[in-house]
């Protein structure tokens, strides 16, 4: 049994070769040719198959970047993270406070 069905059906204006609908069944295609057949036509089109590729997705999350903190009492952790961390500071005046009215 097929997975989907590999080919289509559209319906065309005769006169302008505008394609007016896609059908996924042969009959459905001829029953709108049916309601205007001097003006309606249809095609049989087929699906290509275009490349497959594989992707293999890591099983688990890379742990080259992870911070052991085991050795770091908790009432110094703020304090390693702020030791850590680049400190920028403005220069005086020019801070905003964020409470400001």
């Amino acid at each position: 049994m097929k997975k989907y069905n590999e080919e289509y059906f559209s319906v065309l204006n005769k006169k302008t070769g505008k394609k007016l609908l896609d059908c996924g069944d042969e009959s459905d295609a001829l029953s709108m040719v049916a309601l205007d057949p001097e003006n309606r036509t249809y095609t049989r089109n087929k699906f290509l198959m275009g490349p497959v590729v594989d992707v293999e997705t890591p099983k688990q999350l890379p742990t080259s970047e992870i911070v052991v903190l085991h050795d770091v009492p908790s009432e110094k952790f703020d304090d390693y993270w702020d030791n850590l961390l680049p400190q920028i500071k403005l220069p005086e005046g020019q801070g905003i406070p964020v409470n400001a009215k």
